[in-house]
Order: structure tokens, then C-alpha cells, then sequence
């Protein structure tokens, strides 16, 4: 049957195919009377059909064939070329297609409807280039940061990223997304004819001269950019600035909280970290401890035996490196011994309990040999 059918429609001399045309001639006759009757009829249904179409593509249609071309490029021939690559398992909501779906749907959904807005309002019609053009712009910088954010929200999912890249791309995140709002406003001003270039020109004596007066803030905001970036401490650090000493507490854009050794809030401008050596003593390696301790002098010839016999207690420790003592004040019958090493650790509690433990062991080796004094 479905041959039969086929042979009739592409034979034009049988009866089946004579009837067809026949019936689309007079659709044709019909629709064309129709148009001729109504003139403005055609001026409705085109632009309200297309509309309807347009939204529903966008809405229904497009979707699935991005979600489709988002599979094809996770599993597809693409996969072969990149090997074994990290974007097979991307999601599609963090993917491109995603990035491109929602802006995409929204412009051709307002194309659509300004064509209505055209035929209710033909006034309006010279100004839908504009709207066009500003649309676009802005559905072009939407989808920009979306594809963005997914980015970073990718690379700051990998297990192979530490801490320190995690805060850099947050703090690219930011400053990305402050570029390209700056971006879109400018690409908008232009598609709506706003003479940009001439603005920038007269304003640019007004920013240097506002930039002369705000130089203390614009200052400390590129000093934030600065520590964002190269991060010489990070939130929990303990470090010391000059005269500025303290465990941090936030890292603004203009200025950083500390708490002292004081346990008192401290606000310090960035811009003082630009010029001043930053020691961060939580990133250090090592710890360095010295002590002293008074002991009797009435046996002296009992310290040398004392020293070794506290550096060889020092140096059983694994955690400890560079160990000395030795006689480092003598007055009278009593005297003072300088205790001293490089304690491998970099966490308070641990090197803190080492340097304790070193303490007693000393002063329990001094009280043996009858040399240990409280004064």
C-alpha cells in the first residue's frame, strides 16, 4: 500500500495526484482570496504565527538539542581526540550547553514578541534595531558569566586543587565578573547609540582628578587585588607586618582584620602591606625555640657535662633539629643556661608541647647534677 502510494504521488498522471493538486490549488485560491479580502490579516498572522513558533522552539526544542549536543561532546568522537579528560563527567548543568540555554531562550523569546509589539505599535519599529542590538549584548554577557562560573566551579570541584587555588580563582571570579559587568555596560551604551568614546573623553578629566582625591582608597583596592592574588597569608594566618602583628581574620578589598597578640580586633589599610615585609610565621617550616635557665654555679666543672648531656637529649628527638646549649651568663654562684633548636613543625599545639617536654627534660638533668635553681 505504501508503494501504491508513493507511485501515485510522484506520478503526476494518475487519478490520486490530479486530486491533490487540485486540492491544494484551491487551498491556495482560498488563502489567497482570504489575504486579498483582509489586507491586514497577513500583517497578523505571520507575525503572531513566527512569534509562537520562535517561543516554542526556544522553550521546548532548543533544550534537547543542546542537552543532545552536550552528550555528544562528553561521548562522542571529541572524547578520542582529548583522551581521557576530565569533561567526560561534566554534568550539563555546569557545562557550556547549560551556559548558553537560558540567554539564548530569553533573546529569541524577546525577538519574538517585539515582533508583535511591532504590529500592535508600528511606531516602535524603529527602534526594535536597538532593542536588538542591546539584547544581544546583554544575553552575550550573561551567558559569558555563566560559562565562567561554571568554569571556576569546576576547577575549584577537582580534589587536585589546594587551598591556595581555590581562593585565587575566587578571587578571579570576582574581579571577572566586576570586568564584565563594566564590559556589558559599555557594549549596551553603544548598541543603544550612546556616544561611549565621547563620555570617556570629557570624564576622563573628572577621573583623574577624582582619582587624585581617592587615591588612598584606589590604592588600598589595588593592594586588595594584589593580596588576592598572590596571597602572602590567607584567612587563620599568623603573621607580622612591621609593627603590625596578628592572626588574620578576613581579607577585605580595602582593608584586613587581625586580632592581636592582645586579642583585640585590628583593621590594618592594605596599602600598608604593599610597603612593608610581611612575616608569615604559620607558613614557616620550622620553629625556632630558645630558652633560658638558671642553674648554681657552686660545681662548675659539673656544666660541661651538663650541655652535652642536654644536646644529646635534644638530638634523640626526630622533631628536632640544630640543637645547642651552653653557658650563656655567669655571676656569682649562679649562672644561666641558653637552651636552643629548630622544632620541625609549623602547628602551635605540636611545637608548643615539644618545647615544654624540652624544658622539663633540662631542668630535670640540671636538679640530678644538683645545679638546678628556681631564682
Amino acid at each position: 500500500m505504501s508503494e501504491n502510494a508513493y507511485c501515485s504521488a510522484i506520478d503526476p498522471g494518475t487519478p490520486a495526484a490530479k486530486k491533490l493538486k487540485d486540492l491544494n490549488d484551491a487551498i491556495a485560491l482560498h488563502v489567497h482570496e482570504l489575504f486579498s479580502n483582509h489586507a491586514d490579516l497577513e500583517k497578523v498572522v505571520v507575525p503572531v504565527g513566527g512569534t509562537l513558533v520562535g517561543a516554542a522552539m526556544a522553550w521546548f526544542v532548543m533544550p534537547i538539542v543542546l542537552r543532545k549536543l552536550h552528550k555528544y561532546a562528553s561521548q562522542g568522537p571529541l572524547m578520542t581526540i582529548w583522551g581521557n579528560s576530565s569533561k567526560k563527567d561534566m554534568s550539563y548543568q555546569t557545562s557550556l550547553w547549560n551556559a548558553m540555554e537560558d540567554p539564548a531562550k530569553y533573546i529569541i523569546t524577546f525577538m519574538a514578541f517585539s515582533q508583535i509589539a511591532a504590529v500592535i505599535a508600528p511606531s516602535i519599529s524603529d527602534f526594535l534595531p536597538q532593542a536588538w542590538k542591546g539584547a544581544f549584548v546583554v544575553s552575550f554577557v550573561w551567558f559569558l558569566q555563566r560559562w565562567k562560573t561554571n568554569f571556576i566551579a569546576n576547577a575549584m570541584a577537582k580534589q587536585a586543587a589546594i587551598a591556595t587555588d581555590r581562593e585565587r580563582l575566587s578571587a578571579f571570579d570576582k574581579v571577572s565578573s566586576l570586568g564584565l559587568i563594566a564590559l556589558g555596560v559599555v557594549a549596551l551604551a553603544e548598541a543603544c547609540g550612546v556616544p561611549v568614546q565621547s563620555i570617556l573623553t570629557v570624564g576622563g578629566v573628572g577621573g583623574v582628578a577624582t582619582a587624585f582625591a581617592a587615591r588612598d582608597i584606589l590604592g588600598n583596592i589595588l593592594s586588595g587585588f594584589s593580596l588576592q592574588f598572590s596571597r602572602p597569608f590567607s584567612v587563620g594566618d599568623y603573621i607580622k607586618a612591621g609593627s603590625i602583628e596578628g592572626q588574620v581574620v578576613e581579607i577585605g578589598l580595602t582593608s584586613t582584620s587581625l586580632i592581636n597578640t592582645e586579642k583585640l580586633p585590628v583593621i590594618v589599610p592594605n596599602s600598608l602591606f604593599s610597603s612593608q615585609m610581611i612575616m608569615n610565621k604559620s607558613r614557616a617550616q620550622r620553629h625556632v625555640s630558645v630558652s633560658k635557665l638558671p642553674l648554681l654555679t657552686e660545681d662548675i666543672e659539673k656544666i660541661p657535662s651538663i650541655t652535652e648531656e642536654i644536646k644529646a637529649m635534644l638530638a634523640s628527638n626526630p622533631k628536632i633539629d640544630a640543637p645547642y646549649c651552653y653557658l650563656s651568663r655567669l655571676e656569682g654562684s649562679r649562672g644561666e643556661l641558653t637552651i636552643g633548636c629548630s622544632i620541625k613543625s609549623t602547628k602551635t599545639e605540636e611545637w608548643s608541647s615539644i618545647e615544654q617536654d624540652i624544658l622539663l627534660k633540662a631542668a630535670g638533668i640540671m636538679k640530678r647534677h644538683q645545679l638546678w635553681t628556681a631564682v
